[in-house]
C-alpha cells in the first residue's frame, strides 16, 4: 500500500472517530493490521499523559507485543506521520522487555495466561495499554478492539486509564463501549 493510500486510510479513520461512524474495513479495503495501526495512532490524539511522561523533543514510543504485521504497519505510518506534534517510534517487545519505555503498548491477541503478567508489568505507569482479545479492557487494560457485525469497534476501561495516570477524551469515550473493572 502506498503512502498516499495509508494517509487516506488514516484520515478516514480519524473522521470516523471524530464523528462517531463505525469503520467498516472491507468497505475501504483496509487490512486488519492497517486498521489497527491507524486506530492506535488516533487513540493517542484523544489521550493525555501526565506532565513529564512524554519527554520533550522525543518521539512517542508505540510498543507492539507479538504482532509483526501491526508493527510493520505502524512503522510504515511512522515514517510519514506525526501525532500530537511528535514523531512515532515503533518497538517490538516481549514480556521480558522494559515496557516502561512505551507510551502505547499494543498487546494484540495476548492470551489469558499472559494478560496478567503484561498488565502487572505496566501497572501504575503512564502507558496506554490496548489489546485485541475480547476481555482485555475488562481484565484491566485501558482499551481493546472487537468486531461487531463486521465493524471494528473498541472498548475503554476508564478506571484502568486512571490507574495509568491517563486522561481519555470524552469524545473518544462517547464512541467506546465502556467497561468497568477495578483491575489488579
Amino acid at each position: 500500500m502506498g503512502v498516499l493510500t495509508r494517509s487516506v486510510t488514516i484520515c478516514v479513520v480519524a473522521v470516523a472517530l471524530a464523528f462517531g461512524n463505525a469503520w467498516h474495513a472491507e468497505a475501504e479495503g483496509a487490512s486488519a493490521p492497517q486498521l489497527t495501526a491507524a486506530f492506535l495512532l488516533n487513540f493517542v490524539k484523544f489521550t493525555t499523559w501526565p506532565e513529564g511522561a512524554l519527554p520533550a523533543d522525543s518521539p512517542l514510543t508505540v510498543c507492539v507485543l507479538d504482532n509483526d504485521r501491526v508493527a510493520d504497519e505502524l512503522s510504515a505510518l511512522a515514517r510519514t506521520t506525526k501525532v500530537v506534534g511528535r514523531g512515532v517510534a515503533v518497538r517490538r517487545v516481549t514480556l521480558q522487555s522494559s515496557l516502561q519505555q512505551c507510551q502505547v503498548l499494543y498487546g494484540g491477541d495476548v492470551d489469558n495466561r499472559r494478560t496478567g503478567p503484561l498488565l502487572d508489568a505496566t501497572s501504575g505507569h503512564p502507558i496506554l495499554t490496548v489489546g485485541a482479545s475480547s476481555d482485555f479492557a475488562e481484565r484491566g487494560g485501558v482499551a481493546n478492539f472487537f468486531v461487531d457485525n463486521g465493524r471494528m469497534r473498541f472498548a475503554v476501561n476508564p478506571k484502568a486509564a486512571e490507574r495509568s495516570h491517563l486522561r481519555i477524551s470524552s469524545r473518544l469515550l462517547s464512541l467506546a463501549r465502556i467497561v468497568h473493572h477495578a483491575g489488579p
